[in-house]
């Protein structure tokens, strides 16, 4: 499987909040990727969106997302964007 990562700080003053978490697994499935995030050892599958809301990860917080599947970079990109946001609409 092709996997892509990158690595960043929260940057949201809200942190990984319900919408955003919900934003993942919504990813996920439209791009069909095994989309991962993960905090230091800990690592969630973010097609559960309770398993991402209780990493508990507040604004500033290092993580890494990962994505796996024939459009590995265009999910982790649409991932990435809104991990990055930060207004919420």
């Amino acid at each position: 499987m092709n996997w892509q990562h990158r690595c960043l700080r929260v940057g949201n003053e809200r942190g990984i909040h319900g919408r955003v978490a919900t934003r993942l697994a919504e990813i996920a499935a439209e791009y069909r990727v095994s989309l991962q995030i993960s905090r230091g050892e800990e690592t969630v599958d973010c097609s559960s969106i309770l398993d991402v809301l209780a990493m508990a990860l507040v604004q500033e917080t290092e993580i890494c997302l990962r994505a796996g599947g024939e459009q590995a970079e265009a999910a982790l990109q649409a991932a990435l964007a809104v991990v990055t946001e930060q207004d919420d609409p």
